[in-house]
């Protein structure tokens, strides 16, 4: 085939007819696309509930202590942070919970 007998792409909207066609259209679009989905309060604390679940905490400070995480903003060490949450998690929890925290 000639390069002179290829079609160009319309680069431009002002190129193209004013009608749209196909999947993208003047459908409505998606709820995906009308902006952030408000969840209703038990959905977000059973959500996190989900994530502050024994298990789930557990793979989560092994993972890291394979890393060997470094101290945070209070300057604990894993080891002093373990020591700290035995006591302290409760209370943490519970405010995340209730969201307080």
């Amino acid at each position: 085939m000639a390069m002179s007998k290829a079609r160009h792409q319309m680069s431009a909207p002002a190129e193209r007819s004013g009608e749209a066609s196909g999947e993208a259209g003047c459908q409505p679009g998606s709820e995906e696309a009308d902006g952030p989905r408000h969840e209703d309060k038990s959905t977000r604390s059973g959500l996190l509930a989900a994530a502050l679940t024994r298990e789930n905490l557990q793979r989560a400070w092994q993972r890291v202590k394979a890393n060997k995480g470094s101290a945070g903003v209070d300057g604990l060490d894993i080891a002093r942070t373990a020591e700290h949450l035995k006591c302290a998690w409760p209370m943490i929890r519970d405010q995340l919970l209730q969201g307080t925290c």
